[in-house]
């Protein structure tokens, strides 16, 4: 059966019940990242009880949100949001002094602020930081609100740095001593992409690995080996052998997807060996030892194996240029919008709880940024999680303040609650894209719901405003991203399969050495398809009315599945098939129209 007439044989809540089980599962380094997450949390809530930091559970929420499991990286984000909280601290005291007599110039700077950070956070590599900084300057504009200015500056000023800064500094000494460096995890891909290529010479098509090992590519380890050799974090040997096999392991893992004719039973017997002996020689940290490869393999698994023995891993690639701005930045209308919707809505929330005088329900405003994205299916999709995330928190949280609260008379008993909750939410956190918001929802509204004050705490007040907060964003983002130019994730769908189409067949133009050794657009075209796969699966969530029809939909996952098979066709054949090239422009035409 193929993917698409499997995707029609299931009911779109079953094939989402489905993925979100198998999201679920347990992989290699889940556990270590989920229990780094809630032990840290638990510092943070110590920490803050301690020395007396309010909200203690935005403080956590920034290490559940911010922490990967690169240690390298994450010591280099927290020092740099130090020293943008502190840039911000700082440029918001005149700002405040300027506008502290004024609702609507007040009003005006939280809505260009807004608006400015959330354009940059859709066009450029900052992303989700650019609205993370957005969200820094509006809520501190908040607390101008019928409050002092030497009182803002003293006390909340200060306060909001402290729930920036500390979490940030117990991040980066945490992963100094117990994090998982750079250097290790692009080790252990490599070894799992050889592991992979092992499984598929054995039994083509069994590694059921391959599809998302292909789509990673290999540019987010080729960043993470630039801080490995700019910071000397291992010999330069040992880093220039990685940074080398990152591109042979690839290079492995597109080769060895042959047809099954291509290679007897024989040759893959006596290959598949061989390569899970270089995994393990990997895992080791040892370089792989050359063996005689029989002559007979095709050129491009001979040339990845053997340049995986060589000093410099068979390459010396480096990582993708950076780009400032997305080419359509200032020219698609669609980033304007976002911009604008998304401050639209937090303007929106932020005059209802101050009109009715009910700051306890502010998290409606939080809510604005860290739930709005581009389209309408993934806008509601983020909603979703969020509501089951809350939902789920909510809920172990007041069963906490019920059974659990009562008989903790110290900060450390809080601790152990805070980790053993934040478990929970850290595991989902922790998986796929699909779910990963729904993880840091739980542990964010159990934080709210039990962490009141600087001790263990009854309240259901305040927790019961917050959890109605996060609803109240919820249902404004809602309306306006689905009444206001709606963005149809049809239409990117389609602009993702038309360049794709055409990188494809520039790809079939050049001669055959070349197909084979460009890896670029190979790596390129199966991110495209991941991404189009998860996009797929988001129209579920857009309003009847804008969503595609159903035939339509299926349509484009058959283009999509055929694009993959087209790109092996392409790279593996020494002779591009004029049928090949024709299905190419008949899908260009298809999309086209």
């Amino acid at each position: 059966m193929t993917t698409a007439s499997a995707r029609s044989a299931t009911s779109p809540l079953q094939r989402l019940l489905e993925q979100a089980w198998a999201d679920l599962q347990p992989f290699e380094g889940r556990m270590g990242q989920t229990w780094r997450v809630a032990l840290l949390c638990a510092l943070v809530t110590g920490t803050a009880m301690i020395y007396h930091i309010p909200e203690a559970s935005i403080s956590c929420y920034l290490i559940i949100f911010l922490m990967k499991p690169d240690a390298v990286m994450n010591c280099l984000m927290g020092v740099g949001l130090i020293g943008l909280a502190s840039t911000v601290v700082l440029l918001m005291i005149p700002v405040i002094n300027f506008s502290i007599d004024s609702p609507v110039l007040r009003l005006a700077i939280m809505f260009g602020a807004s608006y400015v950070f959330i354009f940059l956070s859709s066009t450029t590599p900052l992303g989700e930081q650019a609205a993370i900084v957005g969200l820094i300057v509006a809520f501190i504009m908040t607390l101008v609100t019928d409050v002092p200015i030497g009182e803002i500056a003293d006390k909340g000023l200060m306060a909001a740095w402290k729930m920036a800064c500390m979490p940030m500094a117990l991040m980066v000494l945490f992963n100094l001593f117990l994090g998982i460096p750079a250097h290790t995890h692009v080790r252990s891909l490599i070894a799992t992409r050889l592991d992979a290529a092992a499984a598929e010479v054995e039994a083509p098509g069994s590694s059921h690995a391959m599809p998302e090992l292909l789509a990673q590519g290999n540019d987010p380890s080729l960043q993470q080996m630039l801080l490995v050799r700019l910071l000397h974090l291992v010999p330069r040997a040992q880093s220039r052998w990685l940074n080398g096999a990152l591109e042979s392991s690839y290079r492995l893992i597109l080769a060895v997807q042959v047809p099954p004719g291509a290679m007897d039973a024989d040759k893959r017997t006596a290959l598949a060996p061989q390569i899970r002996d270089y995994a393990a020689q990997v895992r080791r940290k040892e370089v792989p030892a050359a063996v005689t490869l029989d002559e007979a393999l095709p050129g491009p698994i001979r040339d990845a194996l053997t340049g995986l023995t060589q000093d410099d891993g068979g390459a010396d690639p480096k990582p993708a240029a950076q780009v400032l701005f997305a080419h359509d930045a200032f020219t698609n209308p669609r980033h304007q919008r976002y911009a604008l919707k998304t401050s639209v809505a937090a303007m929106l929330c932020y005059l209802i709880y101050t009109g009715i005088q009910w700051d306890g329900i502010h998290t409606a405003l939080i809510t604005c940024y860290v739930a709005a994205l581009g389209t309408t299916g993934e806008t509601v999709r983020k909603l979703t999680l969020r509501i089951v995330g809350c939902l789920v928190g909510a809920a172990m949280g007041c069963a906490a303040l019920l059974f659990v609260m009562p008989w903790l008379t110290s900060v450390g008993g809080l601790m152990i609650l805070v980790f053993l909750a934040v478990m929970v939410g850290a595991w989902v956190a922790s998986g796929s894209e699909r779910i990963s918001y729904a993880g840091v929802q739980i542990a964010l509204a159990f934080l709210l719901t039990t962490l009141n004050g600087f001790g263990p705490s009854f309240d259901f007040s305040q927790a019961g405003n917050r959890i109605m907060g996060i609803l109240l964003g919820i249902v404004v983002i809602y309306v306006i991203f689905t009444q206001f130019w709606p963005a149809s994730i049809a239409g990117e769908i389609r602009e993702k399969l038309a360049d794709t189409i055409a990188q494809l067949k520039g790809l079939a133009t050049r001669p055959a050495t070349e197909r084979e050794t460009d890896i670029d657009i190979s790596a390129e075209v199966y991110k495209t398809m991941a991404e189009l796969e998860e996009k797929l699966s988001m129209a579920a969530f857009e309003p009847r009315h804008q969503r595609a029809d159903a035939a339509t939909l299926q349509r484009y996952d058959t283009m999509r599945a055929d694009l993959g098979r087209l790109c092996r066709e392409i790279r593996l054949d020494r002779r591009v098939q004029p049928e090949v090239v024709q299905r190419l422009s008949d899908m260009e035409r298809e999309i086209s129209t």
